[in-house]
């Protein structure tokens, strides 16, 4: 009995941090419009005439704008997690935070890699394991979404380095 209840409190644990992590990815692109908007009532210029005129602002603010997509996706890494589709989940978590790595995101690469090592944990998955047996058509079917999210990063990061 006591070891059911010791489940319990982990699996509640684990799906706090799950929404945890969901909320901070939603409401990115919400903080990033204000913060822009303060930027440009302190210019004195409209919200799309700094979006037009500073080139990194407008990379900050796209990449704000792909966060609740990324949450969607943890949420369907939850759910497969539960279903117990390894091959999914691990395929999208590696791809989520290498793009968190391209777009130089700490906050949200240590926020899902902490959330994703404790899934890992509690979920007992042999990552290499499961990476090794999938194949290159696995990989494009389960992790599509990740890979539009990758697609970005790589546009972003190459959008930052040129406005370097």
């Amino acid at each position: 009995m006591a070891r059911m209840k010791k489940q319990d409190k982990e699996l509640q644990k684990m799906n706090r941090y799950f929404m945890i992590a969901k909320v901070f990815l939603a409401i990115t692109p919400l903080i990033c419009y204000l913060y822009v908007s303060l930027k440009a009532s302190m210019n004195g210029i409209t919200f799309q005439q700094l979006l037009s005129q500073d080139p990194s602002t407008t990379v900050v603010f796209l990449i704000a704008m792909i966060n609740p997509y990324i949450a969607y996706l943890v949420q369907l890494i939850q759910k497969n997690l539960i279903k117990g589709n390894t091959k999914f989940v691990c395929i999208n978590m590696i791809l989520l935070l290498v793009a968190q790595m391209l777009t130089m995101n700490l906050f949200y690469l240590m926020m899902l890699l902490y959330v994703f090592y404790r899934a890992i944990q509690y979920y007992n998955i042999p990552v290499l394991v499961t990476l090794k047996n999938s194949t290159i058509k696995q990989s494009f079917v389960n992790g599509g979404g990740s890979m539009l999210v990758m697609l970005v990063s790589c546009i972003s990061l190459f959008a930052t380095i040129r406005l370097m």
